[in-house]
């Protein structure tokens, strides 16, 4: 019996999946320099990379919004680069120049050409083709890119293989449809080596049609395509206050078989440690005091969706249905959704089928029977040979996940106990996985 909730994850389900150079089906995560999620030594991005490894995942796209004017962000750069070189594993990493904060005409373009040519030839960096790999967040505002980027990183040695993610202008939208995406990339055809979609804000199927829509006009063009992986999303710092329901596996599932189907060339999960909105990043025991920012109290686990997304990068990048193993999944939120936070500020955005239930996502290799007790309310459920996914009523209190076969007990576990009284809202949702024996 295994139970991982808030430890680091161990990643147990399948064999080791080859890292070494991403081959046409890579799979990365953005990772935000701004929050060392485990600490910014050379160690603690050792860790990092060692998870982010073990479920499949080939690099990090490194999330930079300043550069020199905030120090933490080339010495955290160094750290991640070091680290990845150290551990001799083939790690990739690539910059995604974040063009959204407020910078004089200029100077973030410059930011952009020292973190290309103080990187672009180490050994870690993502190359296509002898090219050095860069992408953006809003990287349409990001001037003349041709004259101030790429132009002088070129002339001083340094050929980019443009991978963007540009909002679609002047009808800004987070969730494009082909025709939308077929417009947007006619507009930057001669600029970029390849497009990528940033889905975060979104439900699983809105998600799922953007990503096809990518990867259908970028296949067209020739052009490579890298999608998007959002397990969830809550906008708990934003005005609004925005929450997207995904149903825990269910959308893991459904957003990554979409991926299988459509093949683009890559995926970038969305995101590995923005605490600000979504993450799958193992929440470390040891928590370094500085390295979440100080409103982020939540420490929900997002195991579940990592390790559970472990199973279809392994589909994706192999182009095979890895074999099952008994495993079982749990997503959920701590607390009802109307429960009410009086010091807090009011969420005035659900989007999607908001409901009070534990998300639950079996893998069988035989038939079972799983068990779930919710604040003291039992409930049995058959479970049939296959993956399976399953809604349950939740309740407040204890909530514990049990499967049995032929009266025995083969894994089980307790997730995060729902509350009623609450003096802030997290509609972070909790995770976590067992596996059998």
């Amino acid at each position: 019996m295994t139970n991982h909730l808030r430890a680091p994850i161990l990643l147990l389900l399948l064999p080791s999946v080859a890292t070494a150079a991403p081959t046409r089906h890579s799979v990365f995560a953005h990772y935000m320099v701004c929050f060392a999620a485990q600490g910014e030594r050379v160690e603690d991005y050792k860790r990092e990379i060692r998870q982010a490894q073990a479920a499949g995942i080939d690099g990090f796209a490194l999330n930079c919004g300043a550069w020199h004017d905030e120090p933490h962000y080339p010495r955290r750069a160094k750290a991640i680069y070091e680290a990845a070189q150290e551990l001799g594993t083939g790690f990739k990493l690539f910059f995604s120049a974040d063009f959204a904060g407020s910078h004089p005409p200029g100077i973030f373009e410059s930011y952009v050409r020292d973190m290309v040519q103080t990187y672009g030839r180490h050994p870690n960096q993502f190359r296509v083709g002898g090219r050095t790999v860069l992408s953006t967040f809003a990287g349409e505002q990001g001037g003349d890119w041709k004259k101030d980027i790429l132009a002088p990183l070129k002339a001083a040695g340094h050929d980019v293989f443009l991978v963007p993610f540009f909002y679609p202008r002047p009808h800004v939208t987070e969730l494009p449809d082909e025709a939308t995406v077929r417009e947007h990339y006619r507009k930057w055809a001669d600029l970029v080596d390849g497009m990528f979609f940033f889905g975060g804000a979104g439900t699983a199927q809105e998600l799922a049609a953007s990503n096809a829509a990518y990867a259908r006009v970028l296949r067209e063009a020739g052009k490579v395509s890298m999608c998007s992986f959002s397990p969830m999303y809550w906008g708990g710092t934003q005005p609004d206050r925005r929450y997207y329901e995904t149903c825990g596996g269910e959308g893991v599932e459904l957003q990554w078989k979409s991926v299988i189907r459509e093949q683009p060339d890559w995926v970038e999960i969305v995101t590995w440690n923005d605490f600000a909105e979504s993450y799958v990043c193992p929440v470390a025991a040891h928590h370094p005091p500085q390295s979440v920012p100080p409103w982020l109290k939540s420490k929900s686990s997002h195991a579940g969706y990592l390790e559970l997304s472990r199973y279809y990068i392994e589909w994706f990048k192999t182009g095979r249905q890895p074999p099952l193993k008994d495993s079982l999944f749990w997503f959920y939120r701590v607390h009802p959704k109307d429960a009410v936070a009086g010091d807090d500020r009011p969420v005035k955005a659900l989007h999607g089928d908001v409901q009070d239930v534990l998300y639950l996502t079996a893998m069988t290799t035989a038939p079972a029977e799983l068990r779930v007790t919710s604040g003291g309310t039992t409930s049995i459920h058959p479970l049939r040979t296959g993956i399976q996914h399953l809604r349950v009523p939740f309740h407040v209190g204890v909530q514990r996940f049990a499967v049995y076969r032929g009266g025995k007990e083969i894994m089980a576990g307790e997730g995060d106990p729902i509350v009623d009284r609450i003096d802030r809202y997290d509609f972070f949702p909790t995770s976590g996985f067992a596996c059998g024996r």
